[in-house]
């Protein structure tokens, strides 16, 4: 549930930021942010014609992991396509959280419990993990009869 909400904000379409914003944020130059908005590698959108542009909160973490991996010594056409990759695998990413957490529950302080669901070839039990100071740990249980 919060999953949804939180990617909806950071979806929203009102949410954004003009080009020196971005430049500023990421330490991309406008005119590095304008070549590759031209070269169809990040998108705009424009309030009117003539009117400034503006970028999403998505393109944002787009133009700063290009940037890293700039940093890192790829080229651009290199740099976009692992940004590309990178994407898809937030998308099975957001995927598996939406689907699978299906409860967290405070325990104490700094530690809690994220329930991840039941086994597929076992749903008499449910796969939970436990993450606290020390990490994080996966264990599995029958499940409770409450979440049956």
């Amino acid at each position: 549930m919060l999953g949804k909400q939180f990617r909806q904000l950071i979806t929203n379409e009102h949410l954004r930021i003009s080009v020196t914003e971005l430049a500023n944020v990421t330490g991309v130059s406008t005119s590095q942010i304008r070549y590759w908005e031209r070269k169809g590698y990040i998108s705009s959108k424009q309030s009117d014609k003539n009117k400034n542009h503006y970028f999403s909160f998505l393109t944002l973490f787009r133009v700063a992991t290009i940037k890293h991996y700039l940093d890192q010594g790829f080229t651009l056409a290199t740099a976009v396509d692992k940004e590309r990759q990178r994407q898809e695998l937030g998308k099975v990413f957001r995927t598996f959280i939406t689907d699978q957490v299906k409860a967290i529950t405070q325990l104490g302080p700094k530690k809690g419990e994220v329930i991840l669901g039941t086994l597929t070839d076992d749903p008499e039990k449910e796969i939970y993990a436990v993450v606290d100071q020390k990490g994080t740990r996966l264990y599995s249980r029958p499940v409770k009869p409450d979440r049956h």
